[in-house]
């Protein structure tokens, strides 16, 4: 037994030196796996890149929409009053209700006719404000441009995926933005119903491009600020505003999971038929229909190409006849 007792102590002692050893060594090569972790982890971190949510709360004290298919006009108003408060923080000289708003699309005709839609300024048989009534209102309502603060809106159409153009969305908002990360109205569910969007939340400034856009704020001006609709429904936003992922925004089709298009929302109908399709010249067969529809504030220069006209997705004019 002595002779077992003295043979273990040393055997055992060099198996413990080696443990520690072998700990070191496995400390030592963990250390660069355990960095690359917290470097992905990081790089998944996101923030909001977007317009300031408290000026957007200041700016939508008047929602809900007033009429069952005012949500452009809402929308509208909720953009002009933002932008009066960013350029000196107070609001228009004159009246910027909702009705007021209303009226105001109702005495303006394009160059090419009214559509006969709910108000003249829609080009097409709409049945509230169509694309081109709200790119008007948000020209008109908003404080007078310059170089510094370019307040000029115009109709864009993505005829892209809806992936791909909400990541071109996405470049209205960040450091490098040329709108002053200024909301934007986007047309919803086919075009039933308007959201307005303040930003986005993303890996790093989605103006720069090259970012991973987790998710999109959203303003539904269905809802006031206690959450309460006219109806007492809520068929888009369980409450005014709300984050929805990428992945939902992009797939739902009461989103932008369909393009815009439907009975209530037709293509334009005036009478020179300027923006009535087809536009065989371009072999595009659609203006609005089955494509991504948004009113934003950008540098295209209204004095030069003005609110009336839309634009495609690439910042060309949209074809037209």
């Amino acid at each position: 037994m002595p002779s077992i007792r003295r043979s273990f102590f040393p055997g055992a002692i060099a198996i413990a030196l080696a443990l520690i050893v072998l700990q070191l060594v496995y400390f030592q090569l963990a250390q660069p796996v355990r960095a690359a972790a917290r470097s992905a982890v990081q790089a998944q971190t996101y923030r909001f890149y977007g317009s300031s949510h408290s000026m957007m709360y200041t700016a939508t004290g008047d929602w809900y929409q007033q009429q069952g298919n005012w949500c452009g006009i809402a929308s509208i108003r909720a953009i002009q009053r933002y932008d009066w408060l960013y350029y000196d923080g107070g609001s228009p000289q004159w009246d910027n209700s909702q009705s007021a708003i209303r009226n105001r699309l109702n005495s303006y005709s394009s160059p090419w006719g009214s559509g006969g839609g709910y108000v003249t300024s829609d080009i097409s048989r709409d049945f509230g404000t169509d694309p081109h009534s709200v790119a008007y209102g948000a020209w008109y309502d908003t404080p007078p441009s310059t170089s510094s603060q370019p307040y000029w809106f115009h109709n864009w159409i993505y005829r892209t995926s809806a992936l791909t153009a909400t990541y071109d969305l996405s470049t209205d908002f960040g450091v490098n933005t040329v709108s002053h990360n200024d909301p934007v109205t986007v047309m919803i569910d086919a075009g039933y119903h308007s959201f307005v969007i303040d930003g986005f939340y993303a890996s790093s400034d989605p103006s720069l491009g090259g970012d991973t856009l987790q998710s999109i704020d959203t303003w539904d001006p269905w809802l006031n600020h206690a959450n309460n609709s006219p109806d007492g429904t809520h068929p888009y936003n369980a409450t005014e505003q709300e984050v929805w992922s990428i992945s939902d925004w992009t797939s739902l089709s009461k989103l932008w999971g369909k393009g815009y298009g439907n009975s209530s929302d037709p293509e334009p109908d005036t009478a020179n038929h300027y923006y009535v399709p087809p536009f065989p010249k371009y072999n595009v067969s659609h203006h609005w229909n089955t494509y991504f529809v948004t009113i934003e504030q950008d540098r295209i220069n209204n004095d030069s190409t003005s609110f009336d006209y839309a634009i495609d997705q690439n910042g060309h004019l949209a074809p037209h006849n």
